[in-house]
């Protein structure tokens, strides 16, 4: 499979669909439905059913209990099933039986957020190409979701890094998405990040520029991530705010702060290589 990007998905390293309660869910049907034809058997030991009438109800009843939890099953099948592959993530679309190839180098966005009410816990993330496509979310639904996460933050970390890197230093600008508090709180009320209105901004050789605003990175001395609060600072010499965000509010958070940071210690050891060129 090699699609338009021209990026084969490499080899399958794990597929995520259905959790170990859809497996349970299964596992109890068939019991039930193998009960349900065994106990008459049983009981009538070769012969007539018409003389043991409370087995043929409960071995009904059972059989009832099987097909339902059959249904069951089958009604819970996640609209999604990501296949996890060394450059990237296949999407087969389970209603639709289509297949769709995102690669980690070409996810520019990923949002982690919160759900429901558990405790502060991150678990929740989407992923998409690009501002106009369409989000791709990995929640718990999905069979271990919480390894799933980890894997693509680190995928986009390992391929999307380094070319996002090589812009900076051609002189291009890289785009970040931010959303406000009020959105990223409303991910515990159940909206998902197709709701999201996400704001832009650049990180280029410049600096941070946003909408009328830059901050130049000869200001930039640090980035400080607040351990308890979640807030994602930037810092001058005197240890000043200068930019402050949510770490959660930022898209692809992981990524801007490693290159950030590699921007800064570029200025200060004098590594060179990344200048000024706005092309976009």
């Amino acid at each position: 499979m090699v699609p338009a990007s021209g990026i084969a998905p490499g080899r399958l390293v794990s597929r995520h669909g259905r959790t170990r309660s859809h497996a349970v869910l299964l596992a109890t049907s068939a019991l039930l439905l193998l009960a349900g034809v065994a106990t008459p058997l049983l009981v009538a030991a070769g012969g007539s059913l018409a003389a043991h009438p409370v087995a043929t109800v409960i071995a009904a009843l059972l059989c009832l209990g099987g097909l339902g939890l059959a249904v069951a099953w089958k009604a819970l099948e996640p609209a999604t099933v990501l296949s996890l592959h060394e450059r990237g993530v296949v999407i087969q679309h389970t209603r639709t039986k289509t297949n769709d190839f995102v690669p980690f180098a070409h996810m520019a966005d990923l949002y982690l957020y919160r759900t429901g009410q558990q405790g502060g816990l991150v678990n929740a993330l989407a992923f998409r190409r690009d501002a106009q496509s369409p989000w791709i979310d990995v929640l718990d639904n999905l069979g271990d979701a919480f390894r799933l996460r980890g894997a693509i933050i680190e995928g986009q970390l390992r391929e999307r890094g380094p070319l996002t890197l090589r812009a900076l230093e051609a002189g291009e600008g890289v785009v970040f998405h931010t959303v406000t508090d009020e959105d990223r709180h409303a991910r515990r009320q159940g909206r998902g990040a197709q709701d999201t209105k996400a704001s832009a901004f650049y990180l280029s050789p410049l600096g941070v520029e946003f909408e009328g605003m830059t901050i130049p990175l000869a200001d930039i001395a640090s980035v400080d991530e607040g351990t308890t609060s979640g807030s994602l600072r930037l810092l001058d010499e005197r240890g000043n705010t200068l930019w402050g965000v949510h770490y959660l509010s930022l898209f692809s958070a992981d990524l801007f702060i490693v290159l950030m940071r590699t921007l800064i210690e570029s200025r200060h050891y004098g590594l060179g290589g990344v200048t000024s060129n706005k092309s976009y």
